[in-house]
């Protein structure tokens, strides 16, 4: 079994579970991307092109009100008006959602990640709201106060999120393929890491969000953890199909 795969894992749980308000988290995240960056060249990238993406879309929706809605931060510390915090956090959420398709064709990350970064913001933006870190205009058409249209703009800035980082990666075709062979020719155990344990991770962000939340806060939470649960199961069964396929080759 490879120990960066199991500890990366580890580490990513532990900072979930004893986790308040996401700083455990995010320390136990950057471990994790540090680590697993020996193994695949590709999760530094994830990271960095989620914060910088993320970062622009921030300030182009503080300034305009697009994509996300009109809204206002009261977070420092600050970069342009955007908080250091939520940068980080796309980078961070981007890795997360990554972790679980890593090994799935492009094709279907193209599909997938958008959806697993707007499930982790129906957990997040509710919480965050209620602890006053930045409020929404109001919305006639919205989910517990927050307008339909900054889930909206998650998809959006996540769509081309991702398609920036397969471009990426496409780019560097000769390394990132060094990389998966010896993957395809790892043990079972750390198939059943990368199968299992990382989506695992992925459905544990917003089971522990639910198991603590406050009364007010227990619908919102209890429906991204549903969402998450339907699409982590989505997630393994598409890990366990390339994985049937890939060991027939």
């Amino acid at each position: 079994m490879d120990r960066i795969y199991l500890i990366s894992f580890i580490l990513l749980a532990i900072g979930i579970i004893l986790d308040g308000l996401l700083a455990l988290f995010f320390i136990a995240a950057i471990i994790s991307l540090i680590l697993l960056s020996k193994r695949r060249k590709d999760f530094p990238i994830v990271f960095l092109v989620g914060a910088i993406i993320g970062f622009i879309f921030e300030k182009i929706g503080i300034t305009t009100g697009i994509p996300f809605g009109h809204y206002a931060y009261h977070f420092p510390p600050y970069i342009l008006g955007v908080p250091i915090f939520v940068i980080f956090g796309w980078g961070i959420f981007s890795f997360l959602s990554y972790l679980t398709i890593f090994n799935l064709p492009s094709r279907i990350k193209l599909i997938i990640f958008p959806f697993l970064m707007v499930i982790i913001d129906l957990s997040v933006d509710p919480i965050m709201v209620s602890a006053g870190f930045w409020t929404w205009e109001k919305s006639a058409i919205n989910y517990f106060g927050i307008p339909i249209t900054n889930f909206v703009g998650w998809y959006i800035v996540s769509l081309i999120i991702i398609a920036t980082i397969l471009v990426v990666n496409n780019r560097g075709l000769v390394e990132v393929g060094r990389i998966r062979g010896r993957e395809n020719n790892s043990s079972s155990s750390n198939n059943i890491i990368t199968t299992y344990f990382f989506p695992l991770a992925y459905y544990l962000f917003s089971l522990n969000f639910f198991i603590h939340a406050k009364p007010q806060l227990e619908k919102p939470l209890m429906i991204g953890m549903l969402f998450s649960l339907i699409i982590t199961l989505i997630v393994v069964l598409l890990n366990r199909r390339v994985l049937r396929l890939s060991s027939k080759k």
